[in-house]
């Protein structure tokens, strides 16, 4: 009896340490102090602008959203749901070569990075397939919405095609863009996984090449990725299932690190085929950057619209487990996909985007939901803590009972 006793006392205890660890993640903001807060669901009202795009700007307290339509950026007030300006680029809005990808915010420069990279990696008309077609021009634009201006558009097409013909094979799918603490900015390929840097001056390089043996210029390799805080680089990677981590504090230095450190996420499911092929991949400030999100638009188990993956990490990235998954069957956007998730003053919320692919063309949509799904993330966190570390995560309701 005593033991029995002594054992309902430790599991008690338990449960309120998984409890209190939960509500101190809960209860942690690194929002703007500026920026008012900002809870629920929102939407822009704006028709059939296919966004694959968006982020947060803290020093207006705006989002910002592009168009795959016609590649333009949306400037969005979230506090009177207006859409406040649009915002054109030279030789790629109204151009059919190109789509308004990823956005990002670089706290180093106070400005926004977007990858206006080839349309063709990603969709042609009359296919439903990616990657065959690695072909386009790609831009990164460097934008200060503070000043309303282009500082300046970067073309690596150059440098692609230098790589193109040291290797004797094509190379594509530009899609993201992180920046470290300097500003420089990681400008990556999904066919091949060749990373590229482009500094504050928009003068671009390659930053890492997969020896030949690793080459994969057929499969869907890096899809998204981001710079802690520590400066360190973490990119998910399709065609290993795994996570490359670059520490680029010794680029202080001058020197780029050679090679990544790569590690297999724990906690993968039976079954799940698609693990890591992340459209976007975000590390939640409001989660001390110990959650990252994963915009999986290719899982089909949960839900025929794809999952937000859900991962942790204790120590910096150098390993991680998957602990659950938010499924994509949102009620405000039936139909879409996640195709990225940004924070918004310690909120989290996934981007949706109704996508060509199911009808051979791009549909008609009235509005663009962005739905706040902090709640749900926490909860897998608090479902973690009460499993105990190193739990399988097999039944954690896969699918996910929302």
């Amino acid at each position: 009896m005593k033991n029995y006793i002594a054992a309902l006392s430790l599991l008690f205890t338990a449960a309120a340490t998984a409890a209190a660890s939960a509500s101190q993640w809960k209860g942690q903001s690194h929002g703007h102090p500026d920026c008012p807060p900002i809870s629920g669901d929102l939407t822009v009202n704006l028709r059939n602008i296919y966004p694959e795009g968006v982020d947060f700007f803290p020093p207006n307290c705006k989002i910002y959203v592009g168009s795959l339509d016609n590649n333009t950026l949306i400037e969005f007030d979230p506090y009177t749901s207006t859409t406040t300006a649009i915002i054109s680029f030279p030789g790629i809005s109204h151009n059919k070569e190109y789509l308004v990808c990823g956005i990002d915010y670089s706290p180093a420069t106070q400005t926004l990075y977007i990858s206006a990279n080839a349309r063709a990696p990603w969709w042609n008309p009359g296919s439903d397939s990616m990657g065959w077609n690695l072909t386009g021009p790609n831009r990164l634009i460097h934008y200060s919405p503070l000043n309303d201006s282009v500082l300046w558009i970067a073309d690596v097409d150059p440098l692609v095609d230098a790589t193109e013909r040291s290797l004797g094979a094509l190379i594509g799918g530009f899609q993201d863009v992180a920046e470290d603490q300097a500003g420089n900015a990681y400008y990556a390929v999904s066919w091949s996984n060749i990373i590229f840097k482009i500094d504050v001056q928009g003068r671009a390089s390659r930053f890492y090449m997969p020896t030949a043996r690793e080459m994969d210029t057929r499969t869907y390799g890096f899809g998204g990725w981001f710079v802690s805080g520590d400066d360190v680089l973490v990119l998910s990677d399709g065609v290993t299932h795994r996570f490359a981590r670059f520490d680029l504090s010794d680029q202080e230095q001058g020197t780029n690190p050679v090679e990544p450190e790569w590690h297999a996420p724990t906690n993968h499911p039976e079954g799940y085929a698609t693990a890591l092929w992340c459209d976007s991949l975000v590390a939640l400030k409001g989660f001390g950057e110990k959650i990252a999100l994963c915009a999986d638009v290719f899982d089909a188990m949960i839900s025929s619209h794809g999952i937000i993956a859900v991962y942790y990490s204790k120590d910096g990235w150098r390993s991680s487990e998957y602990i659950g998954a938010v499924p994509v069957d949102f009620e405000q956007a039936p139909g879409a996909w996640s195709t990225a998730t940004f924070e918004a003053v310690g909120r989290s919320y996934a981007l949706m985007s109704a996508l060509p692919y199911e009808l051979g063309r791009f549909p008609e949509v009235k509005n663009t939901p962005l739905v706040d799904i902090t709640d749900q993330i926490s909860r897998l966190l608090e479902e973690r803590e009460t499993r105990g570390v190193g739990s399988s995560v097999d039944a954690l309701q896969y699918p996910l009972e929302m």
